[in-house]
């Protein structure tokens, strides 16, 4: 009997020791499992902040004929850009489309400085940054102020003539207070923006780069032109009023107001080209151009100069004015001539086949000619667009700058 009971202990102890097995092998797997999963979360986690901070900031938001920009160059210019204007950022979208356009722009432009063999040395751009902070290597020499001779009196004695107080010039920025402010705005910017005094000098070599191919493109760009210098004589064609709408009954009528200019009287078609013969009959019978333009002309601007336009070239005033003026010679006055704005009669002064163009026209002209270039540069390229709005950096919640 006690046998039996001593191999059924050692039965239970063998199943026992079965389970053990069992169960311990179960939660081996199980940790192995859990161990494979907690890895694998480790391997993903681990894949998005790559993907994050090292795969996405150096992906290409474009491609400029091969040439690659990555997303952190561009939110750095972004926030460059935002810096730069001081103020709260309006619209994000547009604002950061304008920056990845210019971008575009300054590489197209790097590649072309390349191919003319034009180039920007490192001691041009410190230049042009010490520039920026009124930091000038050698100051100019100040004129010595002229000392003008003593006048005399009536009486023969000669009394000192007063100097003019000579006006106040810039004070010159030291070569220390220079270098203090530079690295006063550099660490500014790097909290502002993340780019570095590198980035800050390479944007300033695109700015030299870009003068210096607009130079060079706008080189040809004429500086005179043919030109007629003209004065003229208007009379408009003058469109009745329209009638005020009748006040209410019982409203009082508004008193007028006396420094209001006087309605002028209607004057259709005829009656204008009437008018202008009747002036055209005047100057036959011997009167003075400027008299009459003073009296007679509808044009404001010109009429108290006796009609008197300037000089001008073709392009810049209306078709029918232009042909007229220009096939006239110097004293010269053309029969009526219709326009938008009435009937002229129009005198030729002078004539210059080769008159220099005025500053703001060249200038102009110049910006047209280097925009239609970079235009064409635009649409040669090879150029591909990856942007979207995740690549747009925060919105600064305050004024930055």
């Amino acid at each position: 009997m006690a046998k039996r009971r001593e191999d059924k202990a050692r039965d239970e102890t063998r199943k026992e020791t079965f389970r053990r097995r069992r169960d311990a092998e179960q939660n081996r797997r199980l940790v192995i499992g859990l161990g494979g999963v907690g890895a694998f979360l480790v391997i993903l986690l681990g894949a998005g902040i790559i993907q994050e901070l090292l795969v996405k900031p150096n992906q290409p938001i474009a491609t400029v004929n091969g040439v690659k920009i990555s997303s952190k160059e561009y939110q750095k210019r972004v926030l460059f850009d935002w810096y730069q204007t001081g103020d709260q950022v309006t619209d994000p979208q547009g604002a950061s489309l304008q920056t990845l356009d210019q971008m575009v722009d300054e590489q197209l432009l790097r590649e072309q400085a390349q191919q003319r063999g034009i180039s920007v040395s490192a001691d041009e751009v410190a230049e042009a940054v010490e520039k920026v902070f009124g930091y000038q290597r050698t100051p100019p020499t100040p004129a010595p102020t002229a000392i003008p001779e003593p006048t005399a009196t009536p009486g023969g004695e000669f009394t000192p003539t007063p100097v003019p107080t000579p006006l106040p010039t810039a004070t010159p920025v030291s070569l220390e207070a220079y270098q203090s402010a530079l690295q006063n705005y550099l660490t500014l910017l790097k909290q502002a923006t993340g780019m570095d005094e590198a980035d800050f000098r390479k944007l300033v070599e695109s700015d030299l780069i870009r003068q210096k191919l607009y130079d060079a493109v706008t080189a040809d760009v004429p500086t005179t032109e043919e030109q007629v210098r003209a004065s003229h004589i208007l009379v408009r064609i003058i469109t009745p009023a329209p009638t005020p709408t009748p006040l209410p009954e019982g409203e009082p009528t508004p008193t007028p107001d006396p420094s209001a200019q006087p309605t002028p009287t209607p004057r259709d078609d005829a009656q204008a080209l009437a008018r202008i013969i009747e002036v055209k009959q005047k100057l036959a019978a011997g009167e003075d151009f400027a008299t009459l333009a003073m009296e007679h002309s509808d044009d404001t601007g010109s009429a108290a100069s006796g009609g008197e336009l300037g000089w001008f070239g073709r392009g810049q005033m209306v078709t029918e004015f232009e042909d007229a003026a220009f096939s006239l010679q110097p004293g010269q006055t053309s029969d009526p001539v219709k326009t938008a704005f009435g009937y002229h009669l129009i005198k030729v002064e002078e004539r210059d086949p080769a008159h220099p163009i005025d500053q703001f026209t060249l200038q102009q002209r110049q910006s047209e000619a280097f925009n239609t270039w970079l235009t064409e540069l635009r649409a040669q390229g090879q150029i591909e667009r990856n942007w979207s709005l995740d690549n747009v950096p925060p919105t600064p919640s305050v004024p930055v700058g």
